[in-house]
């Protein structure tokens, strides 16, 4: 880039060459820890949202567990179209595409298992989701475990509730480091994602239908979702654009194509938060919920509730990996019957089934 005034480039451009610096940086002097920077972004994946972190929520409390859902659902939708809007490149390809890098002064980072995503990159989605889901999180924690408490003292409370918000700021400054860490996001775009994502989260934490939803209107906000997300991609086509554009350039700049996952594709994302918004607005109406709620809270069924939810989850996560996903249409339905499954039976059939056998002993 010698010659070359910065002043004279797009604030974009700007942007990405400021990132790909810190980039670098980053994986200079972190590279010590880089197998906890790499997790993080494993670890704050969107799959871990439906298959682990909701049913271990939805353990601690239904409703908590549900509304956190809802911001993972909200978020994986809104981010999608947000991509096909902004069109964001990759750190990963961008650096081999643009030509202010000669051959000479092109950049070499290192990329991982993970690194690979095939859609564009503005905002970033773990960034948006994890923000969204543990604002929810966060708030429900504190609200009903520690705001509430009697056993706490005002002291005690403030401190209790601090910690957890300094956790929750810590997780997502880990998430933000990790995404730049791994060549996916650039610095505008991770930002953007944990702004877009406080708006998601405050939704999903302060609308009450989303909780009280009849099974009607479960199928139609699923089919909202579906629809809106369809007809975006329509409309793009329509108007002569690609909407699956990144693709190539994944597979032509990730130094192997199995990291390419086709879980990360439109396709099946608009299949996953169709089906788990089907599957959540279904269980939030059903007659067995309905049972849980009212009876009385405790602590061994939420601990059984809790393992069994992440057990459940874990074993749909497995079944995920396994799809056959050579037949696209075979794994797409495979994939929206499983993901209607997964969130009703932790809603709703698995806390009936444990307070049935609770009470039956």
């Amino acid at each position: 880039m010698e010659g070359l005034d910065i002043k004279d480039l797009s604030i974009g451009e700007q942007w990405n060459l400021k990132s790909v610096e810190v980039i670098s940086t980053l994986q200079e002097n972190l590279q010590s820890y880089e197998s906890w920077v790499v997790q993080a972004s494993v670890l704050g994946d969107n799959r871990e949202a439906f298959t682990f972190f909701f049913p271990l929520l939805a353990g601690l409390s239904n409703e908590i567990g549900a509304r956190a859902l809802w911001a993972s659902i909200l978020a994986e939708w809104s981010n999608l179209i947000l991509k096909w809007i902004f069109k964001g490149d990759r750190p990963y390809w961008w650096i081999g595409e643009t030509p202010l890098y000669s051959d000479e002064t092109r950049p070499t980072l290192r990329q991982f298992p993970n690194t690979c995503e095939s859609g564009p990159g503005t905002p970033s989605g773990h960034l948006m989701l994890n923000v969204a889901l543990f604002y929810v999180a966060t708030r429900g924690i504190t609200s009903l475990f520690i705001w509430k408490s009697k056993a706490l003292n005002l002291c005690q409370k403030g401190l209790l509730a601090a910690m957890i918000y300094s956790a929750y700021f810590l997780w997502i400054g880990g998430i933000f480091v990790s995404r730049l860490y791994i060549q996916a996001h650039f610095i505008h775009q991770n930002i953007l994602g944990v702004f877009v994502g406080l708006i998601v989260g405050h939704v999903a934490w302060n609308s009450k239908w989303l909780v009280r939803l009849s099974k009607v209107w479960a199928v139609i906000v699923a089919a909202f979702l579906i629809f809106t997300a369809i007809s975006a991609y329509s409309l793009l086509l329509s108007k002569g654009l690609d909407p699956l554009w990144a693709i190539p350039l994944a597979l032509k700049y990730c130094t192997r194509s199995e990291y390419v996952k086709i879980d990360t594709q439109p396709f099946y994302l608009m299949i996953r938060f169709t089906g788990a918004a089907l599957g959540l607005g279904l269980g939030l109406s059903s007659d067995q919920r309905q049972v849980v709620l009212h009876t009385p809270r405790n602590f061994i069924r939420t601990i059984l509730t809790i393992k069994g939810g992440i057990l459940i989850g874990r074993l749909a996560s497995m079944i995920q990996a396994s799809l056959p996903a050579d037949d696209l249409v075979l794994f797409l339905m495979l994939s929206l019957g499983l993901n209607i499954a997964l969130p009703f039976i932790i809603i709703a059939l698995l806390p009936h089934f444990l307070l049935t056998v609770y009470y039956t002993n």
